[in-house]
């Protein structure tokens, strides 16, 4: 027999799924993140911080980074925003348009601890606080 609808259900096309809004840092800013890959022992990077939300960012990948793929985590990163640093894991959820130089690298942010995490929510704070008309 199978399943019966009553009435279709409209759904837009493309749903945002980001459940906090997202904050674009501008080149100038001196937004970085310096950490080491692959694992502590690779090659250290400072990579420049596209945009940042409550829950993660994106970065702009440089020159000669080595090969990374949604799922894979960058750990250990020294975040500088807004004049604040905070510590902690990047969850790759994404990265376009590829591997090369200046492709967009996004994902999860984990910080490392509370003081991390309290930073994190000043960062956001101070943005949001930037952006609002007086």
């Amino acid at each position: 027999m199978g399943v019966v609808m009553s009435e279709p259900k409209v759904v837009a096309p493309f749903v945002n799924r980001r459940l906090q809004r997202r904050y674009s840092i501008t080149p100038d800013s001196g937004a970085k993140a310096s950490f080491r890959h692959p694992g502590p022992a690779g090659a250290p990077f400072e990579v420049r911080i596209r945009d940042i939300s409550l829950s993660g960012l994106s970065i702009i990948l440089p020159e000669g980074f080595p090969q990374l793929e949604a799922g894979d985590m960058l750990r250990g990163l020294e975040v500088r925003v807004a004049h604040k640093a905070f510590s902690g894991d990047l969850l790759v959820m994404h990265i376009t348009p590829g591997q090369e130089a200046g492709g967009i690298c996004g994902g999860l942010f984990y910080p490392e601890g509370d003081e991390d995490l309290i930073t994190v929510r000043l960062v956001i704070k101070a943005l949001d606080a930037a952006e609002s008309p007086a």
